[in-house]
């Protein structure tokens, strides 16, 4: 399986090692050189934008809908702190979008349809799949946004877009994939060359590679199915039904010549078009992406396998960060204290879900110095190998790997098997039309998203963090094994939509897994901290939390001693969240560009208050990202 990645990276070599690379500003900047373009660069430009530079995936992905999805923390609190008023973060996204991959795939299906041969047919069907990405990427965090009008301004002089409401976008789409999968399982006419399809590349015969284009539009209209059914039970229903028994089939596996990757390296192209946009700064500022707190603590408590892969302590390289292995104490699965405990020394410390303050990241414990007076709140980014690492490494919080899902080159996940089996289950869960049981395709599911980690994020520092775990349990432990005891451990307790939607969420760890994190919190209000407080609220839910004090003596590395480290009898009431723009509710999508509110206000502002009257808003309502979209559930 990984030897297929070779092919689809060779065809983003092929593209970006040619005059091509170099000829993209002069394209984008003169309109004249637009037609001259190959149709095999605007297909592979779709997708290397779909991933986005550094730029965007920092604030899109890692600011923004990682911390509100609960999937990751970041130093930068706009989007845990849930606060909708900085631009800088929320317009990167859409901005782009539009820009670039949604623009030059509006441009390339106008290309292809000016076809009076039809030979384009099955080249068209691909970049409308293609499209359908981008849309659903850009809906799916904003709502209504342009779409029939949209990247239409060098064709039809169409430069302020009105927009579209969200449920049409989706069932629009729906219809578009439909026909793009069905020309695919028809026509005689040949897809693009492999040399410009980064998706399927690694499959040489043009039929088969028509079939796996088919198969991944069914898969996106599983996706998109299961998404409306807060919004139109009865269409969802019905389009995953026809989609899970369809004669194209859907993505069962992780094999490159099914699931649909895009393929990344560490050379060619600008800025972003080549490495893996959210992961480059996971590695590059490994200190500032944490793993959020509701995904470690519940790998901690069902002994996830996946934690090997996932989560880390950084030490700091010059200009990137690495993972930590020199720890002398380790036990991945032993859970921090919660708010208002005791501190705990463990290997894994979550950053604080939702605060607004400094606190929150360096949230372990206030010290006291000998006049009694509270010196600081203490916690670090990372290990300085320079002191004592002996006690230095509990007082560090937890990073996302910077050499598995950080890593530059990781892979980027479009769609995978253990998807598919996700809606499967929920589908068969609701009583609608679809292969096999709950249970079946839910084993199936979490099955495949294990194996999806070894398979594509390995690194030696995983094997170093098992080993160091096989000493702390006195006998050899093994991924396999833990995967085959996880599995057991989630089919054997109580199935229902919540262990669904729970498992489906968790799967979604990826370095740009944020995005769609955030549409399955959304559309189902999944609660990732069971017994907790409600997930629609800050966690936990207050403005301040207490936490515990020590005297600074009986901290520092040097004097500390595990088991005898003894708190003050005072707590010290910090801040934590103040609510920020929302009341201290999760918002429910992410904030229009304000160049946008500018320049097309007519149609943002219509589209802002259609979107308030049509849908409520959470809470008190008092910022338009409280307002929920189309595919949300509500909670009040």
């Amino acid at each position: 399986m990984k030897y297929n990645i070779f092919w689809m990276f060779l065809a983003v070599l092929t593209l970006f090692g040619t005059a091509c690379t170099d000829d993209f500003e002069n394209i984008n900047t003169d309109p004249n050189k637009v037609t001259d373009m190959e149709e095999g660069y605007l297909l592979t430009r779709i997708w290397m934008r779909y991933n986005g530079s550094p730029h965007e995936e920092h604030r899109g992905a890692l600011i923004l809908a990682g911390p509100l999805s609960g999937l990751f923390q970041c130093g930068y609190r706009t989007g845990q702190a849930f606060s909708g008023t900085a631009d800088g973060y929320n317009e990167a996204k859409m901005v782009e979008m539009y820009a670039d991959a949604i623009k030059h795939g509006v441009h390339l299906r106008e290309l292809l349809s000016d076809d009076a041969t039809g030979e384009n047919e099955a080249k068209l069907a691909i970049a409308n799949i293609a499209l359908q990405f981008s849309f659903q990427r850009v809906t799916d965090l904003y709502g209504d946004v342009p779409f029939n009008e949209a990247g239409i301004g060098y064709h039809n002089k169409v430069f302020y877009p009105a927009y579209d409401s969200q449920e049409d976008i989706y069932k629009q789409g729906v219809e578009v994939l439909k026909d793009a999968r069905n020309t695919l399982m028809s026509t005689s006419t040949k897809p693009f060359r492999v040399s410009n399809d980064i998706i399927y590349g690694g499959i040489a015969d043009d039929t088969e590679r028509k079939e796996a284009w088919a198969k991944l539009a069914n898969s996106l209209i599983l996706r998109m199915g299961l998404r409306g059914v807060n919004g139109d039970e009865a269409w969802a229903k019905s389009t995953v039904e026809e989609a899970a028994n369809h004669a194209a089939g859907y993505i069962t596996s992780n094999e490159t010549t099914d699931a649909a990757l895009i393929p990344t390296g560490d050379i060619g192209g600008d800025w972003g078009m080549i490495v893996n946009g959210a992961a480059s700064l996971i590695s590059g500022s490994g200190g500032y992406v944490f793993v959020g707190e509701e995904w470690l603590r519940q790998a901690q408590q069902n002994r996830d396998p996946r934690i090997f892969y996932v989560a880390s302590q950084a030490v700091h390289q010059g200009s990137s960060f690495g993972a930590w292995t020199g720890q002398e104490d380790f036990d991945a699965f032993e859970e921090a204290a919660r708010p208002g405990e005791p501190f705990k020394p463990v290997t894994f410390n979550p950053l604080r879900g939702g605060g607004t303050e400094s606190f929150s990241v360096r949230g372990l414990m206030v010290k006291k110095n000998e006049a009694g007076e509270e010196e600081r709140v203490f916690g670090n980014w990372f290990i300085n190998e320079e002191e004592s690492v002996k006690y230095n490494q509990f007082h560090t919080m937890t990073i996302v790997n910077p050499e598995t899902l950080g890593k530059r080159t990781a892979p980027l996940f479009l769609y995978s098997g253990d998807e598919s089996y996700y809606i499967l289950a929920e589908a068969a869960m609701r009583g609608w039309n679809v292969p096999s049981t709950v249970n079946a395709n839910l084993e199936k599911a979490i099955e495949l998203s294990l194996e999806k980690y070894p398979t594509y994020f390995d690194a030696p520092s995983v094997g170093e963090y098992i080993a160091k775990q096989s000493v702390t349990e006195g006998e050899k432990i093994s991924y396999d094994d833990l995967s085959a005891d996880y599995i057991n451990t989630i089919l054997s307790g109580t199935i229902d939509y919540q262990t669904i939607w729970r498992e489906r969420w968790k799967s979604c760890m990826t370095a740009q897994g944020g995005y769609e994190a955030f549409a399955i919190w959304n559309r189902t209000n999944v609660e990732l901290q069971p017994g907790y407080a409600s997930t629609g609220r800050s966690y936990p839910g207050t403005e301040k939390m207490e936490m515990p004090v020590y005297n600074a003596a009986d901290v520092e590395i040097e004097n500390m001693v595990l088991g005898q480290v003894i708190p003050t009898a005072d707590f010290s009431e910090q801040p934590f969240h103040n609510g920020g723009d929302t009341e201290g509710w999760r918002p429910r999508r992410i904030n229009y560009p304000e160049r946008e509110r500018s320049n097309n206000t007519e149609h943002v502002e219509s589209a802002i208050q259609n979107q308030i009257k049509e849908h409520g808003q959470v809470g008190n309502g008092v910022h338009f990202v409280t307002t929920y979209q189309w595919y949300s559930k509500k909670v009040n």
